[in-house]
C-alpha cells in the first residue's frame, strides 16, 4: 500500500512538472512617479470566470500561473486609482507546445482618480495578447495597440491637465544674481 502512495504521488510531481503553464508576472507603478504601488488588487479571469487574485505589496509586483486553452482578463484596481486591465488570448497555444511554460511580463501603470476626469478609454483592454504560430509563442497584438494608441494619448493629455488643475506647480522665484 505504502508503496502504490509513493508511486502515485511520483508521478503526480512529475504530471505537475511536466503540465504547461503561462508565468504572468508584473510591476504596478504610479504614473508620474513610476514608484511601486502597494495595495492593488490583480484580479484574473478565465473566460469570464473569476480565477485567482492578489493584492501588490510594498514592492508592487504580482504574480500568477496561467493555463492554455482559454481567454484571460487581468484587472488591475484600487479603490482611488483608475480601474485597468489587459487580455491574454491563450486559446490557440498547441497541446503540445515545444517549451513548457511561457512567460508574459506585464507592467501596469496606475492613475489616481479624479473626480471629473474622462476614464472611458480604460473601459478597453490596453494590450491583448495572443499566440502566434508564426513565432511560436504569445505576442502581443501591435495592431490592437496602435488602433488605441490615439485614444489613450488623449486620455492621458486630458488626466495631466485634470491633475495640474487639482495639483498646481509650485512658481519658482526667479534666479538670484550673485555677482
Amino acid at each position: 500500500m505504502m508503496l502504490l502512495v509513493m508511486l502515485l504521488t511520483g508521478l503526480a510531481a512529475q504530471a505537475q512538472r511536466e503540465r504547461f503553464y503561462i508565468r504572468l508576472y508584473g510591476l504596478v507603478t504610479e504614473y508620474f512617479t513610476g514608484d511601486p504601488e502597494k495595495g492593488v488588487l490583480v484580479r484574473v479571469l478565465r473566460d469570464s470566470v473569476p480565477l485567482d487574485e492578489t493584492v501588490t505589496k510594498s514592492n508592487g509586483t504580482y504574480e500568477f500561473l496561467l493555463d492554455r486553452g482559454a481567454i484571460y482578463t487581468v484587472w488591475f484596481s484600487r479603490k482611488d486609482l483608475v480601474t485597468k486591465h489587459v487580455r491574454i488570448d491563450a486559446r490557440e497555444i498547441p497541446v503540445f507546445p515545444d517549451v513548457p511554460f511561457y512567460e508574459m511580463d506585464v507592467q501596469m501603470t496606475m492613475i489616481q482618480w479624479i473626480e471629473g476626469g474622462d476614464y472611458q478609454v480604460f473601459d478597453l483592454p490596453l494590450g491583448e495578447a495572443l499566440y502566434k504560430h508564426s513565432v511560436r509563442n504569445l505576442s502581443w497584438n501591435v495592431e490592437y495597440t496602435e488602433r488605441i494608441r490615439p485614444q489613450v494619448a488623449e486620455a492621458m493629455d486630458a488626466y495631466e491637465k485634470l491633475v495640474r488643475k487639482y495639483r498646481p506647480t509650485e512658481k519658482r522665484r526667479p534666479a538670484v544674481d550673485r555677482l
